[in-house]
């Protein structure tokens, strides 16, 4: 029997209690029971396993009553002890999978009301509750292990270029309240074409990213750009060849993914798709229009092609093509951790403007903006007045009120009270 996966643990702070959620990828039983001198509190969860990304964030857990988490191998399954500051009423409570998330184990310590003020959240702004979930972006650095991609000028390689854009994006995005970025690779190991796809599907992904950097035929092609699924065959000459050596790199495992019936199901998709795709360009542009900032473009548009790993239905995705390694320009630019930085956050910004604008119903931002007060937005290089008001869906006169502003003169960097819609 293969071991659940404990995927995320989040912590919440209300007057008088914390709450813990231990998120998994498969519903499995547990037991918790309390200790004194020191208090703490013991949560035993069988047939279980945590990987490295959850560990390394215990360090963040804490709040009013909670010290610190610790864990440790037991059996077949995982030990956390909750280290406690002051002593507590703890239950727990087993949650289905809902709302985007998977079945949970909810840990309630409870220690009387201290205040009146508002709940506030410890560490994520996912709220414990469904009504207050993280948009998840799943980042997928192409290629990787025994495929090393596109083999390009000064020696550089595609899936060590493209790892390291997504490590930069996801560390952007996670930065952002109420995105939550997962990588189907954080380190140099092969994944077939169908195993990415598979990971976005279990994260309940809002989107999926697919990062690359290409060679061609020709060394004067260059330029960056943004790619969404076609479904009509319309496609450029460029689009055909990078698709066929996307679809390609499966081969270097020795496994065909022609015969496969999940992909030919999402293959002979219908019309359904066609909001999928909508959503996934109007992404793209945005996407598209950050980068503009940074990378030369190879398009000033959204290009569309048939990509497999775009071919999810329900699921937007974009496949970003960060430039030519086979064009001695770029690949000087994508050798320079700087320049990668720099493409990395014009792709997070992207992304962000797109979702504060359109968040999905359910998640920490679609609530923010219900909020009587609005909230509040940072200025970015390349913002005005004008596009933050169109951006976050108010007027510009009631923007500038909620500012007290004379004139439409901002800054990088500056805070914007984001007036309720």
């Amino acid at each position: 029997m293969q071991a659940a996966q404990v995927k995320d643990i989040r912590v919440g702070q209300q007057p008088g209690s914390t709450r813990l959620v231990f998120e998994l990828d498969s519903s499995v039983d547990h037991r918790m029971f309390p200790l004194s001198n020191p208090d703490r509190v013991v949560l035993d969860i069988n047939d279980t396993d945590i990987s490295q990304d959850v560990v390394a964030s215990l360090s963040a857990l804490s709040s009013d009553a909670l010290l610190r988490v610790r864990y440790a191998k037991r059996d077949s399954g995982m030990r956390f002890v909750l280290d406690l500051n002051k002593k507590v009423k703890a239950k727990t409570t087993k949650l289905a999978a809902s709302g985007g998330y998977g079945p949970r184990i909810l840990v309630e310590l409870d220690y009387g009301v201290q205040s009146s003020s508002a709940p506030t959240v410890v560490k994520s702004l996912a709220s414990i509750s469904d009504e207050k979930r993280d948009i998840v972006v799943v980042i997928d650095p192409g290629h990787g292990g025994k495929d090393p991609g596109a083999l390009g000028q000064y020696k550089v390689r595609e899936k060590d270029i493209v790892l390291s854009i997504g490590r930069e994006l996801a560390k952007r995005l996670n930065a952002k309240p109420g995105i939550k970025a997962v990588m189907t690779r954080s380190t140099d190991v092969y994944l077939q074409l169908r195993d990415r796809s598979r990971v976005a599907r279990e994260a309940n992904a809002d989107l999926m990213i697919s990062i690359h950097a290409d060679a061609f035929t020709k060394s004067s092609a260059r330029g960056a750009s943004v790619w969404a699924l076609s479904l009509s065959g319309k496609t450029s000459e460029m689009g055909r060849w990078l698709a066929q050596q996307e679809q390609s790199a499966d081969l270097v495992g020795g496994i065909s993914l022609d015969d496969k019936d999940q992909l030919l199901a999402e293959v002979l998709l219908d019309m359904s798709m066609n909001s999928t795709i909508q959503m996934s360009l109007d992404i793209g542009k945005e996407v598209l229009g950050e980068m503009r900032g940074v990378a030369k473009l190879h398009k000033n548009s959204v290009q569309q092609a048939g990509f497999v790993v775009l071919k999810s239905p329900d699921i937007p995705s974009i496949l970003i093509e960060t430039g030519f390694v086979s064009n001695k320009t770029e690949a000087k630019n994508l050798s320079s951790l700087t320049y990668r930085r720099k493409l990395a956050s014009s792709i997070a910004k992207g992304v962000e403007d797109f979702f504060v604008s359109n968040p999905p119903d359910g998640t920490y931002i679609a609530w923010q903006k219900t909020q009587k007060g609005g909230y509040t937005y940072t200025v970015s290089k390349g913002d005005t007045l004008s596009e933050i008001a169109r951006k976050n869906g108010v007027s510009l006169d009631s923007l500038r009120s909620a500012n007290t502003l004379r004139n439409d003169v901002i800054w990088i960097g500056q805070k914007l009270s984001i007036p309720a819609s």
